[in-house]
C-alpha cells in the first residue's frame, strides 16, 4: 500500500496535478478556507495530522465541486513558547540571563527556531497528502503580518477601546510577564490554608476571623467582605476572645478548632459595614494605607460553601477583590514584583518569593497570636500554559483593550455563525459571556512590538498604524520590525520626543487577525475583498479561548463582523487510557509509524471516520473495518472490470441502486458540505455494503444488462471517495485509464433527482428484513438455498411492488408468496420437498460443483466442455428434467449418462448421499 501511495504522490508532483486544479476552478465560486497558525516546533504528531486532515477533506471536496479555494497554510512564530525553548538551549533562568546573553543576539535565535522546521513540517503535511500552498505560507514574523496587527491595534485606539490601566493580572514569576484570561491552565496543588483573626478596632479582645488558601496576599489585604444577608455570630470562646464566624458555620468550625465556645450576640452582616480593623502583619509591613482596613459588603463574592463566612480582600491581587474594592474605595496595594519577589512594601519579607513566604507569614501570625488554625487543602491553581509554573495575580501597569464595550456584540455575531457540531455554539457563547477586558501587554522580547510611542512628559502617546506611517513620523527609511531595533525608533513630533513602550504584544493578538492578514490585508485589498471572510475554520476545541474568541475580537474591533461562517470543531486524539499522547508517558503514536504499517489512506478514513467534536482514543483495531470496506471497493472495482458488455434491461433493482447512488450523491456532498463527515462515512459505507452485498447478488446472471450502469456508479464513486482516500481513488482512477487526468480533476457528479424514489429504497430496507428472516428461517430448517421452496408466507408493514416480490422469491428461492399487512417483518416457509423442488435443488447443486471443477481446471468462460455422468437412476431421472439449465450454466455441449466405469481422472462427489461421478473435457 505503501509504495503505490508514494508513486501516486510522485504522480501529482510530477504531473502538477495540486496547480491544475487551482487553475481549473480560478474562476469558480469563492471558498476560503482560514489555516490556523500552528508553532513549526519539529515533527508533526497525532494531533496536528488529524488538523490537517480534516482540513485537506473539506477543501478537496470543495474543489471537486469547483470551488476556487483559498489555502494558505500559516505558522505562528512569535511568543514566549519560542524563547523558553531559546533559553533552554543558552541555558538562561530568566530574564537576566537574557538580557547578560544580549537581547539582539537572543531575538536573532528565535528567529532561527521559529523557522527552521517550517520545511519539515511543510513535507510532513503533504506527506499525508495535504494540499495546500506549501511554497508560501504566511508567517506571524514578517513585516507584511506584523502591520496587519498593527492596524488592527491602532483601529481599537481610534475606537477608545484601548487603556493603560493597572489591574490584577496573572503574571508568570518565571517568565515575568503577563498572561492573558485564555493562556490559563489550571492543576491539583496543595498549599497550606490558614485560618485568621483580625483585631476590630474599638472592641476589645474581638475579632474578626478570614480563612485565605494565599497567605501571601495578606500583606495586601485592605478589607474583609461579609454578606449582607447572612447572619453572623459573634461567639466568646473559652480563653475568652470574641471571634464573628456567619452562623451557620459556627459549629462546624469550633468543631475543627477544637475550641468551646458560647453565643455572646447575633446580627446581620448588613450591620457590620464599615466596621474598622487592624492588619494582622501591620508591624512587619512598609505600606501606607490611606483607605482601608474596615469591612464591606458583597452579596455576590461571600457564601457560607467553605471558610468563614468572611472573605479577605486584597484589590491588588484578585479581579472579584479589586471590583469590591474599587466599589468602596478601598486602596489596592499589590507587594509582588513580576518576578514572584515581594517589593519593599512587603517590608520584612521584601525580596523573599511569593508562596514560598507563606511560610513565614504564618509563624508570624502564630507568634503574635493571630493565627487560628493552619491545614494543608487541595485546590484548582492556575498554572503558566507555557512552562506550567504556578502563577500570581498582581496588579501592574498593562495595556488593555475594552471588551466590556464590545462583549454583547461579540455574543451576538456568535449566534451567526454555524457551528460543528452545533453544541459547541454554547460552548463559545459561555466563554464569551465569562470574558473581561484583554491585556494585551507582555514583558518579553521574542513578540510583535507595541505600536505606541510615548512622551514621557507628558503622558501623550502616538499608535502606528502601517510601516509607512512609522518612517514617515521618525523618518527613518529602513525599520527593523523587532527588539531591540524597533526600540531605537524616535518620533518627534511638535517639539515632543516619544519613545517606544518596551512590551510586545500578547501572541494570541498575532494568530487572531490572520484571517485578513494571510490575504495581505492591509497592504493589499484585492484578495480580502474576493474571499474574506473566511467559509470554514477547523481547529480542537482548546482554541474557544484561544484563536476563535481572539478572532472574533478583532474582527469585531476592525470590521463590525465575525471572521468565519463555520467553524468545525474537533476533539483531542487520546491514548487507549484516555490520556492526552505525551512523549514524556511515552504514549504516542506517530502517524509515520501508522502510515508505514496501514498507509495514508487508511489513516484519512479513520480521521474522517471517528472525529465528531469531542476527544477520542486512538485505536487501530478500527483499522481492521476500515480495511473491509476498502476491499470491498476493491474487490468491486476488479469484479466490475471483468465484465462484459450487454443490451440494457433495467429492472426494479437498477432502479433501487441508481435512486441509492442519487441520494448518496446527495447526502455525501450535504455531509462534506456542512462538515459532517463521519455521516458521510457512514452514508458511503452504507451504499457499498448495499451495492456489493445486495445489488449484486440480485443481478447475478444478468450482469451484462448492468453493464453501462455499474461503470458509471464506480466512477461516481471514485470521485465521492477522493476527499477522505485520494491516493485509493486516484491509483483505482489511472487504472481505469478515465480521460481526466486526475480523479482531482474531475468533477462532482450531478444528482439526477428523477431517479431518487426513496418509497422505493423504503420498500427495499423491509424487503432486505424479508429476506433476512427468510433466510433465518431456512437456517433453522437446515435447507441449502439452492434446493427451491413451494412458498413463502410473509407479514410485512408494507406492500411490495411485483418486482420487489419477484426479487424475494429469487433470493429465498420460493416458487410463490402470499402477503398480508403487519405491524413486524415475519417469514414462514413450507418446507415440504415434493419431486419436482428434489429435482431442481439436485439440478442447482450439481451445476454449482461443475463450475467449481470448471474453475479449478482454470476454464474461461466461453469454452464448451462435455460431461460423462454415471449416477443412480433415480438422481438421473432428477438431472434430465432440467438438462438445459444445466447445459447452459455449465457451458456443456452435451452431457452423457453413462453406466460404465469412469476412468479414474474423473471426479466424484455427493449429493444428499447420493453419489455422483463425472467426467469433463
Amino acid at each position: 500500500m505503501k509504495q503505490t501511495e508514494d508513486e501516486v504522490l510522485g504522480f501529482w508532483k510530477k504531473k502538477k496535478i495540486y496547480e491544475k486544479s487551482v487553475k481549473k476552478n480560478s474562476k469558480g465560486k469563492k471558498f476560503y478556507f482560514m489555516d490556523g497558525p500552528p508553532y513549526a516546533t519539529g515533527h508533526i504528531h497525532m494531533g496536528t495530522a488529524l488538523n490537517k486532515v480534516l482540513k485537506d477533506i473539506a477543501m478537496r471536496s470543495r474543489r471537486l465541486q469547483g470551488f476556487d479555494v483559498f489555502d494558505r497554510p500559516g505558522y505562528d512564530t512569535h511568543g514566549v513558547p519560542i524563547e523558553l525553548q531559546v533559553e533552554k538551549e543558552i541555558g538562561s533562568r530568566g530574564k537576566d540571563d537574557i538580557e547578560k546573553f544580549g537581547v539582539k543576539k537572543f531575538v536573532a535565535k528565535c528567529r532561527e527556531y521559529a523557522t527552521e522546521h517550517i520545511d519539515l513540517m511543510n513535507s510532513e503535511f503533504e506527506n499525508l497528502g495535504v494540499w495546500m500552498s506549501w511554497d508560501s505560507p504566511y508567517l506571524t514574523l514578517d513585516d507584511e503580518y506584523i502591520e496587519a496587527i498593527w492596524s488592527a491595534f491602532k483601529e481599537a485606539d481610534k475606537k477608545k477601546l484601548l487603556y493603560l490601566g493597572k489591574y490584577p493580572v496573572h503574571v508568570c514569576p518565571r517568565c515575568e510577564t503577563a498572561v492573558a484570561y485564555n493562556e490559563i491552565e489550571y492543576g491539583k496543588q496543595r498549599d497550606t490554608s490558614v485560618f485568621v483573626k483580625f483585631p476590630l478596632k474599638g472592641k476589645k479582645d474581638t475579632f474578626l476571623i478570614i480563612w485565605t488558601t494565599t497567605p501571601w496576599t495578606l500583606p495586601g489585604n485592605t478589607g474583609v467582605m461579609v454578606n449582607p444577608n447572612v447572619v453572623y455570630q459573634e461567639i466568646e470562646t473559652s480563653d475568652g476572645e470574641r471571634w464573628v464566624i456567619a452562623k451557620e458555620l459556627v459549629e462546624e468550625l469550633m468543631g475543627r478548632f477544637e475550641r468551646g465556645f458560647r453565643v455572646r450576640d447575633e446580627y446581620p452582616g448588613e450591620k457590620m459595614k464599615g466596621w474598622e480593623y487592624e492588619s494582622p502583619l501591620s508591624k512587619n509591613l512598609d505600606l501606607k494605607i490611606k483607605k482601608g482596613y474596615k469591612v464591606v459588603l458583597s452579596s455576590r463574592y461571600v457564601t457560607t460553601e467553605e471558610g468563614t463566612g468572611l472573605v479577605h480582600a486584597a484589590p491588588g491581587h484578585g479581579k472579584e477583590d479589586f471590583e469590591v474594592g474599587r466599589e468602596n474605595g478601598l486602596d489596592s496595594p499589590s507587594p509582588v514584583l513580576s518576578n514572584g519577589e515581594m517589593s519593599k512594601e512587603a517590608g520584612k519579607y521584601a525580596g523573599k518569593k511569593a508562596r514560598i513566604v507563606d511560610s513565614e507569614i504564618i509563624e508570624d501570625l502564630e507568634k503574635d497570636g493571630f493565627l487560628v488554625h493552619k491545614m494543608d487543602y487541595d485546590h484548582d491553581y492556575p498554572l503558566c500554559w507555557r512552562d506550567k509554573t504556578p502563577l500570581l495575580m498582581i496588579s501592574q501597569p498593562q495595556w488593555f483593550l475594552k471588551i466590556s464595550e464590545i462583549q454583547k456584540k461579540l455574543l451576538k455575531e456568535n449566534e451567526k455563525v454555524n457551528w460543528v457540531p452545533k453544541f459547541m455554539k454554547l460552548r463559545m457563547k459561555a466563554w464569551l459571556e465569562g470574558i473581561g477586558d484583554w491585556p494585551v501587554s507582555r514583558q518579553r522580547y521574542w513578540g510583535t512590538p507595541l505600536p505606541i510611542w510615548v512622551n514621557k512628559e507628558s503622558g501623550d502617546k502616538i499608535v502606528v498604524g502601517t510601516i509607512d506611517e512609522l518612517k514617515k513620523l521618525s523618518g527613518d527609511k529602513k525599520i527593523d520590525m523587532h527588539k531591540p531595533g524597533i526600540d531605537d525608533v524616535i518620533i518627534e513630533k511638535n517639539g515632543k520626543k516619544y519613545e517606544r513602550v518596551p512590551e510586545v504584544l500578547d501572541v494570541w493578538f498575532d494568530s487572531s487577525v490572520s484571517s485578513w492578514a494571510a490575504l495581505g490585508y492591509p497592504r493589499n485589498k484585492g484578495k480580502f475583498d474576493k474571499y474574506w471572510p473566511a467559509d470554514l475554520n477547523i481547529e480542537g476545541k482548546d482554541q474557544f479561548r484561544g484563536w476563535w474568541n481572539s478572532q472574533l475580537i478583532l474582527s469585531e474591533i476592525l470590521f463590525g463582523k465575525k471572521p468565519y461562517e463555520s467553524i468545525l470543531v474537533h476533539g483531542m486524539v487520546l491514548d487507549l487510557g484516555k490520556k492526552k499522547m505525551s512523549k514524556s508517558l511515552g504514549n504516542v503514536t506517530a502517524p509515520g509509524d501508522v502510515i508505514k504499517e496501514h498507509g495514508r489512506d487508511y489513516l484519512r478514513y479513520y480521521f474522517a471516520k471517528i472525529s465528531k467534536g469531542e476527544d477520542f482514543s486512538f485505536d487501530e483495531k478500527e483499522f481492521r473495518e476500515i480495511r473491509k470496506i476498502l476491499s470491498i471497493v476493491e474487490n468491486m472495482n476488479t469484479y466490475i472490470g471483468q465484465l462484459d458488455k450487454g443490451k440494457p434491461n433495467e429492472k426494479v433493482e437498477d432502479k433501487w441502486i441508481l435512486s441509492r447512488y442519487n441520494s448518496l450523491i446527495k447526502e455525501m456532498g450535504e455531509g462534506y458540505n456542512n462538515y459532517k463527515f463521519p455521516e458521510a462515512v457512514q452514508k458511503l459505507e452504507d451504499f457499498v455494503l448495499d451495492l456489493s452485498r445486495k445489488y449484486i447478488q440480485f443481478v447475478r446472471g444478468r450482469e451484462e444488462e448492468v453493464y453501462d450502469l455499474l461503470r458509471n456508479i464506480r466512477k461516481g464513486l471514485l470521485i465521492l471517495m477522493a476527499p477522505i482516500v485520494p491516493f485509493m481513488s486516484e491509483r483505482i482512477w489511472q487504472e481505469l485509464g478515465e480521460k481526466e487526468e486526475s480523479v482531482h480533476l474531475s468533477s462532482w457528479p450531478s444528482v439526477q433527482s428523477g431517479k431518487i424514489d426513496k418509497k422505493l429504497e423504503g420498500e427495499f430496507e423491509v424487503m432486505m428484513k424479508i429476506i433476512e428472516a427468510g433466510l433465518r428461517e431456512r437456517d433453522k430448517a437446515k435447507i441449502g438455498l439452492r434446493w427451491p421452496l413451494g412458498e413463502a408466507k410473509i407479514e410485512s408493514p408494507e406492500g411490495l411492488s411485483n418486482g420487489v416480490l419477484e426479487i424475494i422469491k429469487g433470493q429465498l428461492n420460493v416458487k410463490s408468496i402470499k402477503i398480508k399487512k403487519s405491524k413486524e417483518v415475519n417469514v414462514k416457509l413450507d418446507t415440504t420437498m415434493t419431486e419436482e423442488l428434489e429435482a431442481e435443488g439436485f439440478a442447482r447443486e450439481f451445476v454449482r460443483k461443475i463450475q467449481s471443477e470448471r474453475k479449478k481446471a482454470g476454464l474461461k468462460k466461453g469454452q464448451l466442455i462435455e460431461l460423462r455422468v454415471k449416477v443412480d437412476n433415480d438422481v438421473k431421472d432428477m438431472l434430465e428434467k432440467h438438462l438445459s439449465f444445466i447445459q447452459e450454466r455449465t457451458n456443456s455441449r452435451k452431457i452423457d449418462f453413462v453406466d460404465d466405469k469412469i476412468e479414474k481422472k474423473g471426479i466424484d462427489f455427493e449429493i444428499k448421499e447420493k453419489k455422483l461421478f463425472v467426467l469433463f473435457s
